[in-house]
């Protein structure tokens, strides 16, 4: 999902090279050894929790859950994450399932099941699959309420969001991230199932391919049988405010495990699930990322597929490479380190690339300068101001309209917030805030 459901997205394009050649990967005691040791190293230096499991030819080689012992408070909970946005890849296979019974066309329009949807007569089936569709997205809501899916909402609130939020384009016109489009493509499959999303999710996949850990997230009761999402705050893991899942139903309801992700996968590359022709139709055409709820991940000349969802603390990502028959899924519920950075050094392993293993000796900020820095910044031409302020001894930026997030010290007067990439420089005694993100340079000024 975006914006925190583009959390429930993913944007797991890890590296990529020119090369279309592969090579067969085999997994020995020694690299199984050295997966481990890379594992064990955030675990050690506190910075990640989770779990990750890699199968090769349909047997699982590993499967490590990590940083739980970091938890000095609440309960540790079972290996059940909130998947996000992995949820859409279930609701591909859904619908390719019922075009390959005849039982549904993608070229039909969405004004069949819902006309009262803006432009519900020009957007089709296969374009809510893909991301064509230009309906703009429920998750943020048009006002303040950033985080207005944390508490439970009524069907007919999501869909009156649904449509007032409109559309961005015209159907195939350009691409945007949709979680509406899914949120009524879960409508659509329980109107031609005849069945709740939940119960067909067991019926047609949990329970033909024995995933014992695979469920809707209903009510309350799952919600709190899952991982909590946890964030760092003064060097210990603290619990983050979550979506009420349910909220997110087709678009990032379902709770699962690294293994049932992994065994779905093969599954479906099996062509147990679908046909081989069925599946092929799914996949990302060229050079396109999306295809119809599957996402291409490329690493150098390795190709993947699969998806991938953020929530407001949890990180997951399901791939499985074809030509290796490599299934891998990570699942990040607590992330100091980015997770992003963490699945290259994984997949280097893996596929015998050089890494660095990082170092994670911490510069500690003099925090008698965070009251020198705080304050509003902007500059002509810069699309938002930013806010910095100090809050329970700790400094803070907030973009306009966007929520805030905690600057990591990396030496004086720099501070980092490596999630999205961003370093911020300041000069306390010109009221100068240098902004550098992506290698794009900006200079604000104290206003």
């Amino acid at each position: 999902m975006k914006n925190k459901m583009k959390a429930l997205v993913l944007f797991f394009a890890i590296a990529t090279s020119q090369a279309v050649y592969s090579q067969e990967i085999s997994f020995d005691s020694e690299k199984s050894a050295e997966i481990k040791n890379y594992i064990k190293h955030f675990e050690d230096s506190n910075q990640l929790m989770g779990t990750v499991s890699i199968f090769q030819n349909g047997r699982e080689v590993i499967n490590e859950t990590f940083g739980k012992r970091n938890i000095k408070t609440g309960s540790l909970e079972e290996r059940k994450y909130a998947i996000g946005s992995t949820t859409k890849l279930f609701v591909g296979v859904l619908f390719a399932k019922l075009k390959e019974d005849n039982r549904i066309s993608f070229v039909e329009n969405l004004s069949n099941y819902f006309p009262e949807i803006p432009n519900a007569n020009k957007i089709s089936i296969r374009q809510m699959l893909n991301h064509t569709s230009g309906l703009r997205d429920y998750v943020s809501k048009g006002d303040s309420l950033h985080f207005w899916l944390t508490k439970p909402r009524a069907t007919e609130e999501i869909m009156d969001e649904i449509i007032s939020a409109g559309v961005a384009f015209q159907p195939g016109d350009s691409f945007e991230y949709s979680n509406s489009a899914y949120y009524l493509l879960g409508k659509i499959l329980e109107e031609k199932y005849n069945k709740s999303f939940s119960q067909i999710i067991q019926d047609e996949i949990s329970a033909p391919l024995n995933l014992e850990n695979t469920f809707v997230i209903d009510d309350e009761a799952e919600q709190n049988s899952i991982a909590k999402s946890y964030e760092q705050k003064k060097g210990e893991w603290v619990e983050v405010e979550e979506f009420y899942f349910p909220n997110t139903f087709s678009a990032g309801g379902i709770a699962s495990t690294a293994f049932d992700l992994n065994t779905l996968l093969v599954s479906l590359f099996n062509q147990e699930i679908i046909k081989d022709k069925t599946l092929k139709a799914m996949l990302p055409m060229e050079d396109d990322w999306f295809g119809l709820g599957i996402m291409k991940a490329p690493f150098y000349e390795h190709t993947s597929y699969g998806h991938g969802g953020d929530t407001y603390g949890t990180h997951s990502v399901a791939m499985y490479n074809p030509s290796n028959r490599l299934a891998v899924t990570y699942m990040i519920n607590g992330e100091h380190y980015p997770t992003n950075d963490f699945a290259i050094g994984l997949l280097s392993i893996m596929y015998g690339k050089e890494y660095t293993l990082p170092d994670f000796k911490e510069y500690k900020g003099n925090e008698k300068y965070f009251e020198l820095y705080e304050g509003n910044y902007g500059a002509e031409g810069f699309p938002m101001n930013v806010k910095i302020y100090v809050e329970e001894g700790e400094l803070k930026a907030q973009a306009e309209g966007q929520p805030s997030f905690t600057l990591t010290p990396t030496e004086k007067h720099v501070f980092e917030f490596s999630k999205a990439g961003i370093e911020i420089g300041f000069k306390p005694f010109e009221n100068t805030l240098i902004l550098n993100q992506g290698g794009q340079v900006f200079e604000l000024k104290q206003l």
